[in-house]
């Protein structure tokens, strides 16, 4: 018979595999309590899944060999990656926090004594004078800028704060758009509330979505596509699909939009701040607005977790309002464009403007890209549009301008096969310009 020995943190040596210096039976009624009280890490059995009641077991030796639950097949045509594929078999299908009942969501308290603070104030500033230091707006603000931040800050947390008449102007490159335009004043202000909120919602994102977050973008969106599209074209026919929002901007419910942000702060001096900046009923975000941005990203977040956590596809992208998911059968992929339609039309009231689902062989437009798993060139829309510009520029003597667009595009165009592009255009392999006459013809 075996001794009974306490544990060096605690439990029973009697117990068996609940014993360690790492365990704790915490599932006891107050009649059965023991002193099996420790901690067990999750990083020591990485292959653990729930029985469908609400506790955790451990997975049989065979189980472990397999990778996977028997009872619970792949989906055939839902690509996963090397990773995904060992850990979407072993997680539990049922939340663990009992049936129908899911966490809780932390809600930030609190939040406008640091948009208000100096620091934070002053650092609104600096951001938004990128650029903008020989404007009147800036110039004026700037005469007395720690008093204009102080009377800006103490507007912004008593209530009083209300924006100023925006200017507003239309682009017509690549589409028409209405731009707004805020004055100086305001900008700061919603830089202020975007230092703070940004990395609060910024967290409720998955990892692939791209547009308007740190360490993301338009050239990490294509490295991810293509990696993916080199790794999976080997094993099989492969094949994208390609969505696209009508007007999003322009038709983002705002209660909908409302019911996000509330979802995740609950400081009522915050969210009156916001409301001054976007009002609660209507449809539709001002673009231009820094916070326009970061709303629109979390808008269509409710796309990503439909995508990921109901349909269970892995190798999704988005880019804003534009979305790209990858499938080995035609059909399943349409499956799928219903669903996330459905879902954006039903909850979000957005439509697609088109939908394509095509061979990736074929190549795949995607953040001003066309994508092949060999290679990448610039859209056709996009070239066109540079040679009427740098002709248009150097028909008028507009050489600073010249430069500064170069400088910008070229740096676009350098993440894809672009070469002969350039050679075409008169520029230089350094990005310097060729002022010769008809370079660009």
């Amino acid at each position: 018979m075996m001794m009974d020995r306490a544990s060096w943190f605690g439990g029973s040596w009697m117990n068996g595999s609940n014993a360690g210096s790492r365990y704790a039976n915490l599932d006891n009624w107050d009649d059965n309590s023991n002193d099996n009280l420790s901690a067990r890490g999750a990083c020591d059995d990485p292959f653990r899944l729930g029985d469908g009641q609400g506790h955790a077991g451990h997975i049989p030796p065979a189980r472990k060999r397999q990778g996977g639950r028997p009872d619970r097949p792949a989906a055939a045509n839902t690509l996963q990656g090397p990773v995904q594929r060992g850990v979407a078999a072993i997680l539990p299908s049922k939340p663990a926090t009992g049936a129908g009942r899911r966490p809780l969501a932390r809600k930030h308290r609190n939040l406008i004594g640091p948009i208000t603070d100096d620091a934070n104030m002053r650092t609104a500033l600096r951001l938004t004078a990128r650029g903008k230091r020989l404007t009147p707006g800036y110039l004026e603000f700037r005469e007395y800028a720690s008093l204009n931040l102080h009377l800006l800050a103490a507007r912004m947390r008593d209530g009083s704060y209300r924006p100023g008449p925006p200017s507003e102007f239309r682009i017509f490159d690549p589409k028409e758009r209405l731009i707004t335009a805020l004055p100086f004043e305001d900008r700061v202000a919603q830089q202020a509330v975007s230092l703070v909120i940004a990395p609060i919602f910024d967290a409720t994102l998955l990892p692939r979505s791209f547009a308007c977050r740190p360490g993301k973008g338009t050239h990490a969106a294509a490295i991810a596509l293509q990696a993916d599209m080199r790794r999976l074209d080997r094993d099989g026919p492969l094949y994208a699909l390609k969505t696209d929002f009508s007007r999003y901007f322009y038709s983002i419910e705002r209660v909908t939009l409302w019911r996000l942000i509330e979802a995740k702060i609950s400081c009522r001096a915050t969210l009156r701040l916001i409301e001054a900046m976007l009002s609660r009923s209507g449809i539709g975000l001002p673009i231009g607005n820094l916070t326009s941005q970061i709303f629109a990203n979390i808008y269509a977040g409710v796309v990503d977790r439909h995508l990921q956590q109901d349909l269970g596809e892995r190798c999704w992208y988005r880019y804003m309002d534009d979305i790209v998911v990858l499938g080995r059968d035609p059909e399943h992929l349409r499956k799928v464009r219903a669903s996330i339609e459905d879902l954006s039309r039903d909850r979000l009231g957005l439509r697609f403007s088109k939908w394509s689902i095509q061979s990736v062989a074929r190549g795949v437009n995607f953040v001003g890209y066309r994508i092949w798993p060999s290679h990448k060139l610039l859209r056709r829309d996009s070239v066109i549009r540079a040679r009427r510009k740098i002709r248009a520029f150097r028909a008028a003597g507009e050489y600073e301008r010249l430069e500064r667009f170069v400088a910008a595009w070229t740096g676009h165009a350098r993440w894809a096969d672009s070469r002969n592009l350039l050679r075409s255009l008169g520029l230089a392999e350094t990005g310097s310009t060729l002022f010769t006459k008809g370079a660009s013809e």
